[in-house]
């Protein structure tokens, strides 16, 4: 879903559910880390893991999931590098059950989801995730850099829209995807000493290497970062 050096954990809550959202690609001992935290203790088991790019290193965390999280259903679009493949297999064999997202939009967990297809400048497969009911939008960009964001402006436009971007690691998003989403909040993946690039002006812009995990809560006037 990112580099493997960024860590992101984000949550957002209404009044009859909540969803947590952390990124696959850290390391395993600070992936099981991040789970510890965003879960109640003596819960060892995960609805949905979704797959935002298809190569090895977005998903090098989940490879210590088997044996130690149960997984419920993993979103992977067809046309995984092999390393990551591999992962994914493990997951099958471990119980999870597969689908490809690409084109679908679904509900989960009182909220809607849709993944965003397209192909990436580097030509693996990629999914855009917007995550979208009454108190809010997220929309979580993976590894999509500035001409990527530039293609999901072409084909998607208007439905980008978004109270919280995750961007992708380091926090480069495009003028053109900035435009279109009119985003409150640009949520940075990054470690602390990672280089990330200068905020853009009138956007609120907070990094998880700065922050630690950042948390968000929905309501009437969309999500909003918990301080």
């Amino acid at each position: 879903m990112s580099s493997e050096t960024s860590r992101t954990t984000y949550r957002r809550e209404s009044r009859r559910h909540f969803r947590k959202r952390v990124d696959a690609a850290l390391e395993n001992p600070r992936l099981q880390q991040a789970l510890g935290r965003v879960l109640p203790p003596l819960a060892h088991s995960l609805g949905l893991v979704v797959l935002t790019s298809g190569n090895k290193t977005a998903v090098a965390g989940l490879t210590g999931l088997p044996g130690s999280y149960g997984v419920g259903l993993v979103l992977a679009r067809a046309g995984l590098a092999p390393g990551a493949s591999k992962v994914v297999d493990a997951l099958q064999t471990a119980g999870a059950d597969i689908l490809d997202p690409a084109g679908r939009a679904w509900s989960w967990g009182g909220a809607e989801w849709r993944c965003l297809d397209f192909s990436a400048t580097t030509g693996s497969p990629m999914c855009a995730l917007l995550v979208a009911d009454r108190s809010g939008r997220l929309l979580v960009l993976g590894d999509a850099g500035a001409e990527d964001q530039d293609d999901l402006c072409a084909m998607y436009a208007s439905s980008l829209a978004a109270d919280v971007v995750v961007t992708p690691p380091g926090g480069a998003v495009s003028p053109a995807l900035l435009a279109v989403v009119r985003a409150g909040t640009l949520a940075v993946p990054s470690a602390k000493g990672d280089h990330v690039v200068p905020a853009p002006s009138g956007v609120r812009f907070d990094q998880t290497g700065a922050n630690g995990d950042l948390s968000f809560v929905g309501g009437q006037n969309g999500l909003r970062e918990v301080t």
